[in-house]
């Protein structure tokens, strides 16, 4: 009995690293046949510079019983993400939760639902006045609203001011339902409350059934309570259900000839294509699609403007040649304007080395190997997790002069023009896969960092130490801590 006890856990073990073995020509790196997990100690970003520093720009690691491949530098990266095999997302049980245990929206859905939404997101976004003077003009009235909130916080020490989240989130509640809150609404602020506890989540211990799928039919209910599985649906399915509130009232109010908002055009697109059996379009993706504008969109904004503050308290004289640049153009009577971008090179300048030290994602949102594919020197086998180690290349020496100070020069020419096409710089990620709400996020950082700076000057507390230091459990995401700085009016 005994004997055969042990041929049977011999037998299980030798089955398991069978299935687990390393597949033929991958590239080098991490890969014991039982798997490893990251450290909890270091970010998984210096952990991938790591075994690139020993095995190169491609590198591999089997975390649990997923195989990931990380792609290291710039080139690396632009050659793989423009691959049709490397853009799905995998299987993730950490996404299929956001989405109800679906693949609908835009960010967690691959091949042609993928296509159409993210086709229909950039051509409804355009036309809502994404780069447009319409939309400034909207970005310009949160501007206003986010000086005036500012100056009540003015001369004590303290952390940037929540009417930021507030101001980035009514850009995206305008694009896509025609609404705005208040500084104060308590609603605003619940809903922010909601999607910052999605950020943390992702990077909680869901992730484990990401990296070791076969656990999810066999962890006991007390198991997924203790893993705040139960709180995340809730969460999920509050968002969902105030999109749903939106959408209802659109329903109710729409005029087809006159749509307001994204909601509208959807609801209008989804009706015209009510006879086509291609068509995926229903409400319960227009509660996602809506859903991912925000996740995708609010917080990762909203940090940059914090990490700018932080930054820019931190390197004074830097922060003081912004606002002679400023003075210089813009009259202190109104705000600056979309216009008068391509004469503040060097406030461009400032916000793109932000987006490079800040490197908001140390690690970009993961794709999937669609089939065995041979690329370089190795074979990138189907079903393998692909990323891109962004946080490595906007600290790469090979691209940057100074990698770890702020130094706007990275981003001017001889002549101080701003060089747009930047080798090394990829905040948005590359390839198909590359952020749609990028244009926005460009036009209201320079619209709210033009407007704050214009008005105030951001120091350190007396006595105290600024330390721009970066959580290492933050697998994925680099959101800046909670750190006092003192607001001053400029005269």
């Amino acid at each position: 009995m005994l004997t055969e006890a042990l041929l049977g856990i011999l037998l299980v073990v030798l089955l398991f690293v069978f299935v687990n073995r390393k597949p033929p020509n991958l590239p080098p790196g991490g890969m014991a046949p039982l798997g490893s997990l990251p450290s909890e100690d270091v970010s998984l970003g210096e952990q991938v510079m790591e075994l690139r520093k020993k095995h190169g720009d491609i590198v591999s690691w089997r975390m649990g019983s997923r195989i990931f491949i990380f792609f290291c530098d710039y080139k690396t990266i632009k050659a793989a993400f423009s691959k049709i095999e490397f853009t799905d997302r995998p299987d993730f049980y950490s996404f299929d939760i956001f989405n109800e245990y679906t693949k609908s929206g835009i960010a967690n859905t691959n091949g042609q639902m993928w296509i159409d939404n993210r086709r229909f997101a950039l051509r409804q976004l355009k036309d809502l006045g994404m780069g447009k003077t319409q939309l400034e003009q909207a970005i310009q009235y949160e501007a206003v609203c986010l000086v005036e909130d500012f100056k009540r916080h003015t001369g004590r020490p303290g952390p940037p001011p929540a009417s930021i989240t507030v101001a980035v989130l009514n850009v995206i509640w305008k694009l896509a339902a025609d609404h705005r809150f208040e500084v104060d609404s308590p609603e605003v602020h619940s809903f922010n409350k909601m999607i910052t506890t999605l950020f943390e989540d992702f990077q909680g211990p869901v992730v484990w059934f990401d990296l070791m799928p076969w656990l999810i039919p066999i962890v006991p209910n007390f198991v997924r309570k203790w893993m705040g599985i139960d709180t995340i649906e809730k969460n999920v399915h509050k968002v969902l259900e105030l999109m749903g509130e939106y959408i209802k009232q659109h329903q109710k109010t729409l005029d087809p000839d006159n749509p307001r908002d994204y909601i509208d055009a959807y609801l209008l697109e989804m009706e015209a294509r009510k006879d086509d059996p291609q068509s995926n379009m229903s409400i319960f993706d227009l509660k996602n699609c809506m859903a991912d504008l925000f996740t995708a969109g609010s917080e990762t904004t909203a940090s940059t403007i914090r990490w700018a503050i932080y930054y820019l308290a931190k390197y004074p004289e830097i922060q003081a040649k912004v606002h002679k640049e400023i003075d210089s153009v813009v009259s202190r009577d109104v705000l600056p304007s979309i216009q008068q971008k391509n004469s503040l090179p060097y406030l461009e300048a400032v916000t793109l080395e932000i987006h490079r030290l800040a490197s908001l994602l140390r690690v970009g949102l993961v794709h999937s190997c669609n089939k065995d594919t041979k690329f370089g020197d190795y074979v990138i086998p189907k079903g393998a997790v692909l990323s891109a180690l962004q946080e490595g290349c906007h600290s790469d020496p090979a691209y940057w002069e100074k990698p770890y100070d702020l130094y706007p020069e990275h981003f001017l020419d001889a002549e101080g023009k701003v060089l747009t096409k930047k080798e090394g710089f990829l905040p948005f990620s590359l390839g198909r896969r590359q952020c749609p709400g990028e244009s926005l996020a460009r036009m209201e950082l320079f619209v709210f960092l033009s407007a704050l700076l214009q008005n105030f000057s951001f120091s350190i507390p007396k006595g105290k130490e600024l330390r721009l230091e970066k959580n290492p459990k933050d697998s994925f995401l680099n959101l800046p801590k909670e750190l006092d700085i003192v607001i001053t009016e400029r005269p």
